[in-house]
């Protein structure tokens, strides 16, 4: 997953089941600009369930083919439909699942080197409201106060892109390993159906407008570069560090296309987003309490790529701390297993109203996390 390189440690032939579940919670703050009420919305509670595979097969001594397949980017932020932010976003959905087939070549007992395809199936779904009546000047535009005649609008399309990665590991003495590894960007040219819930009296009076039609969208999944290192301390303390560099610059907006106008002229809709590029720190030790069973903590700190002038309610999170544990049991045999607990705190975010595109003062705030996951591992 992060370095292939890695696998010519393996002998034999190995398979790995994983399964993680993660339950994320957060609540968000709007201001109503026109009243000055405040409001406090709490995300859905959703219970995320995220599995994994991997297999490695030593074809000699120095050539061993590795596959996995697992989600390296994802997205779930659901709020309550009819909540103040709601014609900007209430539900987002991302689901990107590899299949990821390596080769790595241990050219000498230091060096080692890998190359790789990724295949993504990438998944999206955007759901959002419509201020009909805003629309038609009724009421002030995307106000926040409940409102009878709200459209529904879904968008779900899917598409698979293709990449590659490449990976080194070096070890210049036993006791301590170097490794890089490159993940290349990938495109999507998403194309699905755009569905549109409207009230009766809207559709009486337009239904000509906000009928269900095709839409596309071109998007990227940015491309990462990984470093760590890991040094055996003594016999049983091994510690270990890692940066990884996501290149989100490449979402710099997103741009949605209607087969058929949703309104009059209204074919095409982007949504400037401006991300940055962002890094990630992560820092472990893993101490073996005997011959069989292994105990690791880590922390890691997630900077968020998010540009402030742009920011919405699709991702509603800021930067991130990630405290783990973890218990594996390995007698080196047939059999390992691996249990781990992780906890998430997110930063509070300040936002600042847009109220043209349904964002509003307010904030990002009390964002946590808990994740259980746990691995099985077969030799043969």
């Amino acid at each position: 997953y992060v370095n292939p390189a890695t696998i010519t440690d393996r002998d034999g032939t190995q398979i790995q089941l994983s399964f993680s579940a993660i339950y994320p919670r957060g609540d968000v703050d709007t201001t109503n600009p026109y009243t000055g009420e405040k409001l406090c919305t709490k995300t859905d509670e959703n219970l995320w369930n995220i599995p994994s595979f991997f297999v490695t097969h030593a074809i000699n001594d120095s050539l061993v083919f590795g596959f996995g397949t697992f989600a390296r980017f994802g997205l779930g932020a659901e709020i309550d439909p009819d909540w103040p932010g709601r014609y900007n976003s209430y539900k987002a959905i991302i689901q990107a699942v590899d299949l990821n087939p390596n080769l790595a070549w241990k050219v000498n007992d230091k060096l080692s080197v890998s190359a790789g395809v990724t295949i993504r199936h990438f998944d999206i779904e955007l759901a959002q409201k419509i201020d009909a009546a805003g629309l038609v000047g009724a009421r002030r535009r995307n106000d926040p106060a409940p409102s009878p005649y709200d459209i529904d609008q879904n968008l779900h399309g899917d598409d698979v892109g293709f990449g590659f990665d490449l990976g080194i590991q070096y070890r210049p003495v036993e006791s301590l390993a170097l490794g890089a590894a490159y993940h290349s960007r990938i495109k999507f040219e998403v194309e699905g159906d755009a569905k549109w819930d409207k009230p009766a009296a809207v559709n009486a009076f337009a239904p000509a407008f906000f009928n269900d039609t095709g839409f596309s969208s071109v998007n990227w999944n940015p491309d990462l570069i990984m470093l760590a290192a890991a040094w055996d301390a003594t016999e049983r303390l091994t510690l270990a560090a890692g940066l990884t560099c996501t290149m989100w610059s490449v979402y710099d907006d997103l741009v949605i296309e209607f087969d058929t106008p949703a309104l009059a002229g209204r074919d095409r809709v982007e949504s400037v987003k401006g991300w940055h590029d962002a890094w990630r720190a992560a820092f472990s030790a893993s101490y073996a309490l005997t011959d069989a069973f292994t105990a690791r903590a880590g922390y890691v700190y997630d900077n968020s790529p998010l540009n402030g002038a742009h920011v919405d309610y699709l991702v509603p999170a800021d930067d991130r701390h990630i405290f783990g544990l973890g218990l594996g049991w390995d007698e080196g045999k047939a059999w390992a297993l691996d249990v781990s607990y992780f906890y998430e705190i997110v930063e509070d975010y300040t936002v600042s109203g847009r109220p043209a595109v349904g964002v509003f003062d307010g904030a990002f705030s009390s964002g946590t996390a808990h994740a259980l996951a746990i691995s099985a591992t077969r030799r043969f």
